[in-house]
């Protein structure tokens, strides 16, 4: 052995100092997290490579995510923004009256534009139950005026939310619209508003 090492030549010497480099070399570069984006294989990451839930927002590229990468019923309403969604972020034809807060339906406007700009002495006529546990209810007829015709009309039940209450009839009869509603269930106080549009 110590033959061995007395006949080895500095060019030797460095040639094996080198060779141990090289060997160790991948091993250090990992111990010390000095692996960069250059030195992993395109598409060769997969996702059991990366710790469940370490991902952040600022990992993903802006406007990288498309719908086909959520999850078919993940989204609710909690994800996304207060009053974002518009007209055109619904396809047609989708909306019932349980997605409407009739309350907050103003009749005499089309499209956002004065009914007037269509009918002339356009003229809403109301009639309304009185507010009682009473079931079921009826209220009176809707009537136009004479000298006008039921263009269109209308019936909602007022009530606190979450109270069993069913509509029944809400359409035209003649000249005037006729709505009928009934509780499913024992309840408290609450009215049927029918109404009509005339001109």
């Amino acid at each position: 052995m110590r033959k061995l090492v007395s006949r080895t030549s500095p060019s030797m010497a460095v040639a094996m100092i080198a060779l141990f480099v090289s060997l160790g070399g991948v091993s250090w570069a990992v111990a010390t997290g000095s692996i960069g984006s250059k030195a992993v294989k395109d598409n060769s990451i997969q996702g059991r490579d990366v710790r469940d839930e370490s991902l952040e927002s600022r990992d993903v590229v802006n406007g990288g995510l498309q719908s086909r990468d959520v999850r078919d019923g993940a989204l609710r309403g909690v994800d996304i923004n207060d009053r974002s969604l518009g007209g055109i972020d619904l396809a047609s034809n989708t909306l019932g009256d349980r997605e409407i807060d009739e309350t907050k339906l103003d009749i005499n406007r089309l499209g956002g534009v004065r009914s007037g700009r269509f009918v002339s002495r356009v003229r809403r006529v109301k009639t309304e139950t009185p507010a009682d546990a009473a079931t079921p209810k009826a209220a009176p007829p809707a009537r136009c005026p004479k000298g006008t015709r039921l263009l269109g009309g209308g019936a909602r039940v007022a009530a606190p939310a979450g109270t069993p209450v069913a509509l029944s009839t809400s359409a035209p009869r003649g000249n005037a619209w006729e709505a009928l509603a009934y509780a499913t269930v024992p309840t408290g106080n609450w009215q049927l508003v029918a109404y009509a549009l005339c001109g």
